[in-house]
C-alpha cells in the first residue's frame, strides 16, 4: 500500500464554513429507514480470543457531524471497544480543531470539495484502492457499481476518501412539508401543486391569519441565506429549472447554476415575495435548524424537507413537530411545478465520505484495525445495528410485531435523536457505508412508496457529482460568498434586480470563467457518457 503523510501547512481555508465542510447529504445515517435514522439490531459483542490478550488499539474517532457534541463512554462506545479490542477517544470535528492539529484517525466529510480542502492542508492519508478492495470486499462490490464516485475524491492520481452511495430509493430527495391546518384555515383544500398555487398559499399564510390568533405575525416561508445553497428556496429555483452553485449540462456544455438567466427569474419571484411580506425577513440569518423550528412554532407555513424525514406519520420531523405542537396538522407534497419543471437540491448517488487522518499512514496496526471496523460497519449486521439503532427491544424494534426485517421504530424514551445520542447511537455510525443487501433487508415499503410518490427523481443533479475542481480552493469559497451577498441583497430589495447582471460579470472575472473551463474539461474526461 502506498500512502502519503503531508505536514500541516497552515490553517484551513478561512472562508470555508464548518457546516459546509462537514455536512453534505443531510441525514442521520443510512438511507433506508422510515424516520431518517438508521435501522438495526444488536447483541453483546465478543472479541476474538487472540485479541483479548493484546493491548487495545487507541483510536481517535470523529463523531457523526450532525451530533451536537461528544458523549464520553456511551453504551455504543463501550460495545465497540469490547468487540474490536480498541480504546476510543470520541471527538467533535471542527475547522478549529483540525487547524490546531487535532486530526482524528477516522471521520466523515460531506463533499468532495471538503476532502480536497483537507487533503491540500496535509491532514489526510491517501488510500490504496487495492487495499480497500481487499479489506472491504463486500462493500467494494457495491460501490464499484457507482465507480464515478471514486473519481470525485481522486486527486493527483491518489484516492483520499472512501465514498458512500445513495441507492435508487432516494430518501434524501426533498419535497414540501405544509401546515395542513393553516391551508384549511385560509380556505385552501389541497396542497399546492403548481408554482402559482404555491404562491397563493404562502401569500395567504402571510395575509389571512392562518393561526387565527388575530395578529399579523406569520409568514409564508423562509430560507437560509447563510448556508451554501440557500435551502428553503431550492424548490423555487427548481421550478425555474436551475439550482445555484450546481453544475448543469446544457447542450453538451457545463454551466453553473448561479449565473443562468433562469436564476435571475427565480430571484425576481423571491424578491417580489419578500417585498410583499411573504418571506420572513430573518431568512438572511436563519439556519436549517431554525427554519424547522419556525414551522413547529407557527411562524411560517411550509418548509422543504427530506422525504424520509417527513412523508410518513412516524418520520422524524413529524414526530418532533407533534411533540412540540400536538394540535398542528401536517401534509407532505411534491415540489411545485413552474416554467422550468419541478425539482430541488438533488445529491444523485453521492453520499458522504470516510477519511483517515494523516498520522494513520505511519501506523499500519491502526490502519488494519480501522479497516476491520469499516468492514463490519458495512457488512456485519450486528455492528451496523448497534451503531445505528442500539439494542433491539431496548432502543428500537421492528415496526411490525414479530417481524425480522422491514421498517423499524424507536421505542419510548428514544424517539428523539438527542436521547439516542446520549447512548452513543449515531455518534459512531458511518451511515451509507452499508451494503445494498443490508439496506434491502431493512427497507420500509411505505417509505419506498412515498419516495415514488413525492420524489422528482430522476431529475438533474450536479453534472460532476460535486467533484472538486483543480481551482476550487482558489475561487470557490469567494464565489459562494459573492453569490450569497448578491442574492440576499437582491431578494431583500437592498439592490436592484438588474444588479444580477453585474454579479454574473463579477463572478466570471473572479474565477468563475476558469472554473467553468475546468468543469467542462472534467466533464469531457470523466463524466460524459
Amino acid at each position: 500500500m502506498r500512502m502519503k503523510h503531508k505536514k500541516m501547512t497552515g490553517a484551513l481555508l478561512a472562508a470555508i464554513m464548518a457546516a459546509s465542510l462537514l455536512a453534505g447529504c443531510s441525514s442521520n445515517g443510512t438511507n433506508h429507514n422510515n424516520s431518517g435514522a438508521e435501522p438495526g439490531a444488536a447483541a453483546s459483542p465478543s472479541a476474538t480470543a487472540g485479541e483479548k490478550n493484546e493491548a487495545p488499539v487507541e483510536i481517535t474517532w470523529g463523531i457523526h457531524f450532525q451530533a451536537a457534541g461528544v458523549v464520553e463512554n456511551s453504551e455504543v462506545q463501550k460495545w465497540l471497544e469490547q468487540k474490536f479490542n480498541v480504546k476510543i477517544k470520541p471527538v467533535k470535528v471542527t475547522d478549529a480543531s483540525i487547524a490546531s492539529g487535532e486530526v482524528p484517525d477516522i471521520f466523515m466529510l460531506g463533499d468532495p470539495a471538503n476532502v480536497s480542502a483537507y487533503q491540500n492542508q496535509g491532514v489526510l492519508s491517501s488510500i490504496d484502492p487495492s487495499m480497500l478492495k481487499e479489506k472491504m470486499p463486500e462493500y467494494y462490490a457495491d460501490i464499484e457499481k457507482n465507480s464515478k464516485l471514486f473519481q470525485t475524491v481522486t486527486f493527483n492520481n491518489e484516492l483520499w476518501a472512501i465514498p458512500m452511495f445513495i441507492d435508487e430509493k432516494k430518501p434524501y430527495d426533498l419535497g414540501m412539508l405544509w401546515r395542513k391546518d393553516w391551508l384549511t384555515n385560509v380556505g385552501i383544500a389541497k396542497t399546492p401543486e403548481s408554482l402559482e398555487e404555491f404562491e397563493q398559499a404562502v401569500y395567504a399564510f402571510a395575509e389571512k391569519d392562518p393561526d387565527q390568533n388575530g395578529q399579523k405575525d406569520t409568514y409564508g416561508l423562509t430560507g437560509t441565506a447563510t448556508s451554501t445553497w440557500s435551502s428553503g428556496f431550492y424548490s423555487v429555483f427548481g421550478a425555474f429549472g436551475v439550482e445555484p452553485t450546481m453544475w448543469h449540462e446544457r447542450g453538451g456544455e457545463i454551466v453553473n447554476g448561479s449565473v443562468l438567466p433562469e436564476t435571475k427569474e427565480a430571484l425576481a419571484k423571491l424578491r417580489q415575495w419578500y417585498a410583499d411580506g411573504v418571506i420572513d425577513p430573518e431568512f438572511i440569518t436563519d439556519t436549517q435548524d431554525s427554519y424547522r423550528k419556525k414551522l413547529y412554532n407557527g411562524r411560517i407555513g411550509v418548509i422543504e424537507e427530506q422525504i424520509a424525514k417527513a412523508a410518513l406519520p412516524e418520520s422524524a420531523t413529524i414526530t418532533e413537530m407533534k411533540s412540540l405542537n400536538p394540535e398542528a396538522e401536517l401534509a407532505f407534497a411534491k415540489n411545485p411545478v413552474g416554467p422550468g419543471g419541478s425539482g430541488s437540491w438533488n445529491w444523485g448517488v453521492k453520499s458522504n465520505f470516510v477519511v483517515f487522518g494523516s498520522k494513520v499512514a505511519d501506523q499500519p496496526e491502526k490502519l488494519e484495525k480501522l479497516f476491520e471496523i469499516l468492514r463490519a460497519q458495512s457488512s456485519d449486521e450486528e455492528t451496523i445495528n448497534m451503531t445505528s439503532l442500539g439494542v433491539k427491544g431496548t432502543h428500537w424494534d421492528f415496526a411490525e410485531s414479530g417481524a425480522a426485517s422491514g421498517a423499524t421504530k424507536f421505542l419510548a424514551g428514544f424517539e428523539k435523536q438527542e436521547q439516542r445520542d446520549q447512548q452513543g447511537i449515531r455518534l459512531f455510525s458511518l451511515g451509507n457505508i452499508t451494503m445494498q443487501a443490508y439496506r434491502e433487508k431493512y427497507s420500509n415499503p411505505a417509505l419506498h412508496e412515498a419516495i415514488q410518490t413525492y420524489s422528482d427523481s430522476p431529475s438533474w443533479t450536479d453534472a460532476l457529482l460535486f467533484s472538486a475542481l483543480p481551482s476550487d480552493g482558489k475561487y470557490k469559497a469567494d464565489l459562494t460568498s459573492l453569490m450569497q451577498k448578491y442574492f440576499a441583497q437582491i431578494i431583500s430589495g437592498e439592490i436592484p434586480l438588474e444588479d444580477f447582471d453585474k454579479f454574473v460579470t463579477e463572478w466570471k472575472a473572479r474565477g468563475g470563467d476558469e472554473l467553468t473551463k475546468e468543469a467542462n474539461e472534467m466533464y469531457q474526461a470523466q463524466f460524459k457518457n
